[in-house]
C-alpha cells in the first residue's frame, strides 16, 4: 500500500513539474496567437544569450514616431537557437529585417512572438 501511494505521490509531482514548466514558458497571454502581422524593423540589439536571447528592433509607429519592439523566440533557449543555425553575429545593429510573428496582446507592449518568420531586406531567410 505504501509503494502505490510512494508511486501516486511521485506521478502527480512530475506532472505539477511539467505543468509549471509548461505555463513558465506560455506565450497564450502575452501575444495573440491566433493573429500574425509582418513589420519592417531596425534591428537595435541582438544578445544569444542565456536564459532567453532577446532582438530589440525598432520600427516606424503609427505616428511615424519609432518604436522600440521586442522579438520573442518563445522562450527558446540560446542553446535551441544556436543549433537553428543563430549566432551571435545573426543580426548586425542597424540592418533591415522583416519579422513576421504574433503581436502583443498589449497596447502597452511592442513585442512580436517568432518561430521562423525572419527574412533580411532582400527576402532572404534568418538564419
Amino acid at each position: 500500500m505504501k509503494l502505490v501511494r510512494l508511486t501516486a505521490l511521485i506521478g502527480a509531482s512530475t506532472g505539477l513539474v511539467a505543468v509549471s514548466g509548461a505555463a513558465h514558458h506560455s506565450t497564450n497571454n502575452i501575444y495573440h496567437e491566433d493573429q500574425t502581422v509582418e513589420i519592417t524593423a531596425v534591428v537595435k540589439e541582438w544578445r544569444l544569450v542565456n536564459p532567453h536571447p532577446f532582438l530589440i528592433v525598432e520600427v516606424e509607429g503609427d505616428d511615424g514616431a519609432p518604436e522600440e519592439w521586442d522579438v520573442s523566440f518563445g522562450g527558446s533557449a540560446a542553446g535551441p537557437l544556436r543549433r537553428q543555425g543563430y549566432t551571435p553575429e545573426t543580426f548586425t545593429p542597424g540592418e533591415v529585417i522583416l519579422v513576421r510573428g504574433n503581436p502583443a496582446r498589449s497596447e502597452d507592449y511592442h513585442g512580436i512572438l517568432v518561430r521562423g518568420g525572419l527574412r533580411r531586406e532582400d527576402g532572404a531567410p534568418i538564419p
